[in-house]
């Protein structure tokens, strides 16, 4: 539950229901809080660079845990719970001593009303969460890359035009594999009862079949990057939103106060 993930390496598959054991021995409950605050801070980069695309507001995240924490950890380390079958650093979460809490953060840096905040397990952090906003920054990168190539097409009068050069008709256009000239298919049928040639450049459509032809797609024949990345996010927000609300307690302070 406590292992360090590094920022190069894969995200963990979100079907998995609590992270892999950690590789490293973690000896304190200070160490293990360290490995998990690293990884929400890259969590929060990550929430960062996906708002840079999409806009609006991201969430990030911060560590609480309970004061009894500490002492539940070294407790379990004594008795070597781990022996008995029981993951002894997924057991603090189980118990609610260690929580994840969620809020968001507007463009002008002004976070939400802290009774708005959600609470996450760590097997919610490390399973849906973080390998969700791993997914959401890549597809973030490709969308930004989509954007600058359409913009430099455009720039270069390259877009298609609808109509097809012998029916004038606006629709889907077939592409002649041999020549890459296009023409809708009613056309294609049409002249390819009269003749074995393209009616462009006279190429030769002998060898050519129905199945051969390729299909000319345009921006509205398939869905946008940037539609899709804000579909998926939209999802991710539905799961937090789904989070349950966090109580202030008492007994949970703040993972730098305990730092100090």
């Amino acid at each position: 539950m406590f292992q360090k993930q590094g920022l190069s390496s894969p995200p963990p598959s979100s079907s998995s229901s609590s992270p892999p054991a950690s590789k490293t021995s973690i000896t304190t409950f200070r160490e293990a809080l360290k490995i998990v605050e690293a990884d929400i801070h890259h969590a929060n980069s990550l929430a960062v660079d996906v708002q840079r695309i999409t806009g609006g507001g991201c969430i990030q995240m911060r560590l609480s845990y309970s004061s009894l924490a500490p002492v539940l950890f070294f407790l379990i380390r004594v008795m070597d719970v781990g022996s008995f079958g029981c993951n002894i650093y997924n057991l603090p979460s189980y118990l609610g001593l260690i929580e994840v809490l969620v809020y968001k953060i507007y463009v002008d840096g002004k976070s939400s009303v802290s009774s708005y905040e959600r609470k996450a397990g760590l097997r919610e952090f490390y399973g849906v969460i973080y390998p969700s906003l791993q997914q959401l920054e890549s597809s973030s990168i490709e969308t930004e890359e989509d954007v600058k190539t359409k913009e430099f097409w455009k720039s270069r009068d390259l877009e298609r035009e609808d109509e097809c050069g012998i029916c004038m008709e606006i629709g889907s256009k077939m592409v002649l594999p041999s020549c890459n000239h296009s023409l809708c298919i009613n056309c294609y049928h049409d002249w390819n009862t009269r003749s074995q040639s393209c009616p462009f450049c006279r190429g030769s459509l002998k060898k050519v079949a129905s199945r051969d032809l390729w299909v000319l797609t345009d921006g509205a024949d398939v869905l946008d990057s940037m539609t899709l990345l804000k579909e998926n996010l939209k999802q991710f927000y539905l799961y937090i939103n789904k989070l349950p609300l966090a109580i202030p307690e008492s007994v949970f302070v703040g993972y730098y106060e305990y730092l100090i």
